[in-house]
């Protein structure tokens, strides 16, 4: 015996069948085109989760990718150019906006220890200018009485402590 489908089941299926593909249809990643993340390797992501680019965050549902992805794929679909679509996000957003891959960030990289080479090149420079070349003046006749008694102290002190800890 075959059993019927009710219908108020066919009607849930191609209900839920249609919320899915209003969801797919929905999903950020078709803003993700080629043209979208080569403009997006220039910009930078914001949100607090990635230090990545607009085209290479990997969140899912990001706050901060996803509406710049649409936007620019907005701005393709307009007939706008790349350069365009950079200086106008730099001009509503400011220098925050661009990654930090720009021509000549690697000076961002290579001057702390650039930097710190130079100090201790500084610092080196004036210790050995500084130092002192000559030989301390002889001692006087008092110098060497008080170095003497002093070093008569230590003996004895030595020598009283030396018989305590047997």
């Amino acid at each position: 015996m075959r059993q019927r489908l009710r219908p108020y089941s066919v009607k849930l299926t191609v209900a839920l069948y249609f919320i899915l593909s209003v969801a797919v249809a929905q999903d950020v990643t078709n803003y993700l085109t080629p043209g979208v993340a080569r403009v997006g390797a220039r910009l930078a992501c914001r949100c607090a989760g990635c230090k990545e680019t607009i085209g290479q965050c990997p969140m899912i549902r990001c706050d901060s990718a996803d509406p710049m992805r649409r936007r620019i794929y907005d701005m393709q679909a307009k007939g706008m150019r790349d350069e365009t679509i950079v200086k106008t996000i730099v001009a509503e957003q400011g220098t925050v906006a661009l990654s930090g891959q720009q021509p000549l960030a690697w000076i961002a990289w290579l001057m702390p220890p650039v930097v710190l080479m130079l100090g201790f090149g500084v610092y080196s420079a004036w210790v050995k200018r500084n130092r002192p070349t000559a030989q301390p003046a002889p001692l006087t006749a008092e110098e060497q009485a008080t170095l003497a008694r002093f070093h008569t102290q230590i003996d004895r002190e030595v020598s009283d402590d030396a018989g305590d800890i047997k």
